[in-house]
């Protein structure tokens, strides 16, 4: 039995390799091509979300539901629905967090580096502008199925995430997933994390510009 698991799990393992396949630079250029023509096309998208918040030593994750809205430029609306009512209205520079019917305006650097890269990661992929990130980040592209995934890796002074992955699909590079993978703390083993995954996508949506305001 032990020679049986261990001979399934290095299939498992050799798969997974053949099916993650790491894209040349001329199939990057190309894609990064093709990822901005298609966000040429959007103007705004709607769509629903998981949020899984994983953090290392706890025995469950916890687990968020809700509606995500975007408008270009820069604008991101998270609705959270479950477990409990809060929304994230994200405008240029300036967050607001709504909570039980109170609401308060923070400057995105202020609200919290996790909240900062976030916006700065959905509305790089919703507006195709890859390309911009590779002032900080180090981007790896892989084909991975019926979808392409993006390894986004700060550069030394970005200390908060050791890792940011995105992926999206292959056909109109609508983004799938993302999840923010926190630097491990002094002295803490394993990795906390931060997951998005975007489904029931709809493009180029009736969203009214009051939606998004700040004040």
């Amino acid at each position: 039995m032990k020679r049986l698991l261990t001979l399934l799990f290095a299939v498992g393992i050799s798969f997974s390799t053949w099916a993650q396949k790491q894209l040349s630079a001329n199939e990057v250029a190309k894609l990064e091509t093709e990822i901005e023509a298609q966000a040429s096309k959007i103007n705004t998208i709607k769509s629903q979300f998981k949020q899984v918040k994983h953090v290392n030593g706890m025995s469950k994750d916890l687990n968020s539901n809700g509606d995500m809205m975007y408008k270009k430029d820069n604008k991101v609306i998270l609705n959270y629905t479950t477990p409990i009512k809060y929304q994230m209205v994200l405008n240029g520079t300036k967050v607001k967090m709504v909570n039980g019917g109170k609401s308060k305006v923070y400057d995105t650097n202020a609200a919290g580096a996790s909240t900062n890269e976030m916006q700065k990661m959905i509305s790089s992929c919703m507006t195709g502008d890859m390309k911009a990130l590779k002032k900080d980040y180090k981007l790896l592209y892989f084909e991975q199925g019926q979808n392409y995934l993006v390894k986004i890796v700060p550069n030394a002074n970005k200390k908060l995430f050791k890792e940011i992955e995105m992926e999206m699909q292959k056909s109109d590079k609508m983004l799938l997933r993302l999840r923010l993978v926190e630097n491990p703390k002094a002295g803490k083993k394993g990795e906390d994390y931060t997951e998005y995954q975007f489904s029931n996508t709809q493009k180029n949506v009736n969203l009214q510009d009051n939606l998004f305001a700040i004040e």
